[in-house]
């Protein structure tokens, strides 16, 4: 009997761009036995999160149980070992090992839930701030009136196919930039930042600091937000 795969729903896109941001699935070798681990590491604020979404649709989708807690280190930790798990996983096109490139999975692709998992990519490693300027001598401007919305990964396939999924769908995006081998995406126009949201609709992180931003972005932009759901 051949792996089974389950169903690409929108929660398991949106976690499998999680995964791809701030998890890893890693293999160590012990007396001719290999053993995988499924890894997540986030900031604490966003143990929520975790606890609410996160680990529910993994356990839910794959039919495994894995542990969630806050590390010493102050980080939030989910993992699951399982070997079951890794081998769809890897069935799904997520790589083992250190990632030093990835795409968008072809069962994400095929079940048509690019946007839900461009959404888990962006809350792992996206972020929604003021612009500023670093062309003053003694401080940094900062334009409270002006966003910028911010994709950061090593992953270039990754990132080149977001940036032209987002510019399919009517998203213009700055030029992707690369330095040191991490690229960057940005949007700075403020009509494409409030279709960006209303697009990719995501949650974001439990910090003062964005949840202030969402203030802005919805009275600068007239209305609410939508949530996924």
């Amino acid at each position: 009997m051949g792996l089974s795969l389950p169903r690409i729903s929108a929660d398991l896109a949106e976690a499998l761009g999680v995964l791809l941001g701030d998890g890893c699935l890693s293999r160590t070798t012990s007396r001719g036995r290999n053993y995988y681990q499924v890894a997540f590491t986030a900031h604490p604020s966003e143990f929520h999160y975790y606890e609410t979404f996160i680990k529910p649709t993994i356990e839910s989708s794959f039919g495994v149980r894995g542990r969630l807690y806050l590390r010493d280190d102050n980080t939030t930790r989910y993992h699951v070992s399982r070997l079951k798990l890794a081998d769809q996983l890897i069935a799904i096109g997520i790589p083992v090992g250190k990632k030093l490139d990835a795409s968008i999975p072809r069962p994400v692709r095929e079940s048509g839930q690019v946007i839900p998992f461009i959404r888990g990519v962006y809350h792992a490693e996206g972020s929604i701030y003021h612009r500023y300027s670093k062309r003053y001598n003694t401080h940094v401007r900062v334009y409270d009136n002006l966003l910028t919305i911010q994709i950061r990964m090593k992953l270039r396939t990754l990132m080149t196919q977001i940036n032209e999924e987002l510019n399919n769908c009517g998203i213009v995006t700055n030029r992707l930039t690369e330095k040191d081998g991490v690229y960057t995406l940005r949007i700075t126009n403020q009509r494409m930042i409030r279709e960006f949201l209303d697009l990719v609709r995501p949650r974001y992180k439990n910090s003062p600091a964005s949840n202030s931003l969402i203030h802005h972005a919805r009275v600068a932009f007239g209305g609410p937000v939508a949530q996924p759901g």
